[in-house]
């Protein structure tokens, strides 16, 4: 058995049906954790499940962006003994603010912060009562500074990065562990649903699965935050913060014209 799988006997995944949420699943099946699969594609998620042999899975189809739905998540799980979180699931597009919807906005708002509020609260008091459990929120590292291009999304992942690390300190006496992950340059489906151009961003992004490792190695020693892969992380601590806006909103403005681009007309 690996080590997460001292926190109890299931893992609750959300985002789970691609990229980082299902590498986290494989990493706590790994480890022998039974895993709680959620995310809107029912097929998906059956397929992701029957990739991790020699543990139990249930998959929980679910829209977290609407309102109510990660309380629906956590009832569907009342009777597992649940010790870890991994609240994965988020959204965004780049391009400017006053461009979007803001009904789309307001959807995205309710993934990106109300999903993460609620499941750190329904989990966070099982995991208080039941003595101990971890969590990972996955934030994302333009959640340090503002991002012209991605105002909405770098405004609401910097809100799951302040509560993370505050929960981290909160929880610490009863036993939870959290850790807020904020990956910069994951591979992961999300760089072409972006238009992102693979070819010319600055670090080559790193599998999924290496992330995950070093979020779970962060956990187990107790950091508060971990940004994937140390070229990031020697990045985004070198960099001054207004060359960092600056850069990382003209690459956004250059997805948000790819995308438009490519939209059918």
């Amino acid at each position: 058995m690996g080590v997460l799988s001292a926190y109890g006997d299931w893992a609750v995944i959300t985002g789970a049906s691609s990229g980082i949420g299902e590498a986290f699943a494989r990493r706590c099946a790994a480890d022998g954790l039974n895993v709680v699969l959620a995310a809107r594609s029912a097929d998906r998620l059956r397929a992701v499940g029957r990739q991790l042999p020699g543990v139990e899975h249930r998959i929980v189809p679910v829209d977290l962006s609407l309102p109510g739905a990660a309380g629906e998540l956590i009832e569907a799980t009342a009777g597992l003994d649940v010790g870890m979180l991994v609240s994965n699931a988020g959204d965004g597009r780049p391009g400017r603010f006053l461009d979007q919807p803001p009904d789309d906005l307001r959807r995205r708002l309710t993934l990106n912060t109300i999903t993460h509020l609620d499941l750190a609260y329904g989990f966070g008091r099982r995991f208080v009562s039941r003595g101990g459990g971890a969590m990972v929120l996955v934030a994302a590292l333009g959640a340090v500074h503002g991002l012209p291009n991605m105002a909405h999304e770098s405004a609401s992942k910097a809100y799951v990065l302040n509560l993370g690390e505050a929960l981290h300190h909160e929880l610490a006496a009863s036993g939870v562990k959290v850790t807020v992950m904020l990956p910069g340059n994951v591979d992961t489906p999300i760089i072409d649903r972006f238009g992102l151009d693979r070819a010319r961003l600055p670090i080559k992004p790193i599998p999924a699965g290496k992330a995950v490792d070093q979020t779970v190695r962060a956990l187990l020693n107790n950091k508060p935050t971990i940004v994937p892969d140390r070229r990031m992380r020697a990045a985004a601590r070198l960099t001054p913060r207004a060359m960092s806006v600056r850069i990382n909103g003209r690459m956004l403005g250059e997805a948000a014209a790819n995308l438009v681009a490519h939209q059918p007309r």
